[in-house]
């Protein structure tokens, strides 16, 4: 499994299961007829999402040298604070995600705007495609843009397919479970992510690169075949890492881990 199959798969899943409820709620109103509104806003979020990867390919980047660094380091700091935020949110707020859109679908229709059904919809595919385009492309830094596409592409096709199934093939299915499991790899994506913007901000001059390389490990496992590549496109892993860099990815696991571990014993 790539880190774009999964960033992608656990975004697209979240789109598709916020259109899913919204639909069935409709289902539950037999209000089916105000659909169009919802597949509407749908329709529109991929195209903005399409029109934003366009913009960001075009616009930002071209950059060389020292910029180039920054740049980078930079992106992959902003992926890296995205990603935990989209982790921690599910992990607090993710079993009321149903109720809080059927109270907001049932203030639409007692306030006669049936229309801003079809802002929902396009606000949850726009969010989740704008943090697909900069997690991939913050990705195709750490590991290869090829590996990212494809698996980028595979996963969205696997959210849709799953989200399909939770609704029409298994409704009494809930996606807890998915978003649980996909939350602690997702954690280690981003933990590589910080990794590698730390180096990033080093090889810059931003940060001091004292104790660097802490180990060197590409006589054992090399970064760039086999293995090694393929840990390094997916958690960031780095053969011959500084220290800063290590201790930034060790920390920030440990203190997740047992922050989400932490929360859930306080709800049991």
């Amino acid at each position: 499994m790539s880190a774009s199959f999964l960033i992608t798969f656990r975004e697209g899943l979240e789109a598709a299961v916020i259109i899913g409820i919204l639909l069935s709620v409709l289902r539950a109103l037999h209000e089916q007829k105000q659909n169009i509104f919802i597949w509407s806003g749908t329709v529109l979020g991929i195209l903005m999402s399409f029109f934003f990867a366009w913009i960001f390919e075009r616009f930002l980047g071209g950059f060389e040298g020292t910029f180039e660094q920054i740049y980078e380091g930079v992106l992959l700091l902003i992926a890296f604070g995205m990603i935990t935020h989209m982790v921690l949110w599910m992990h607090r707020y993710g079993r009321n995600i149903r109720a809080n859109l059927e109270k907001k679908v049932k203030s639409i229709f007692e306030h006669k705007v049936v229309w801003t059904i079809g802002i929902l919809a396009f606000t949850a595919v726009v969010r989740e495609g704008i943090e697909i385009v900069i997690f991939l492309k913050a990705l195709s830094f750490q590991g290869g843009a090829t590996i990212s596409l494809m698996g980028g592409l595979l996963g969205l096709f696997a959210a849709v397919l799953c989200a399909v199934l939770l609704f029409v093939g298994t409704k009494n299915v809930s996606p807890k479970k998915f978003f649980q499991i996909t939350g602690y790899f997702l954690l280690f994506i981003a933990a590589g992510l910080l990794s590698h913007s730390v180096s990033e901000f080093q090889e810059a001059g931003v940060l001091p690169t004292f104790l660097s390389p802490l180990y060197d490990l590409s006589g054992i496992l090399s970064e760039e075949k086999g293995i090694g590549a393929f840990l390094k496109a997916i958690f960031g892993y780095n053969s011959a890492p500084s220290f800063l860099a290590s201790a930034s990815y060790v920390v920030y696991l440990t203190f997740l881990v047992l922050y989400l571990k932490g929360g859930r014993k306080e709800r049991a």
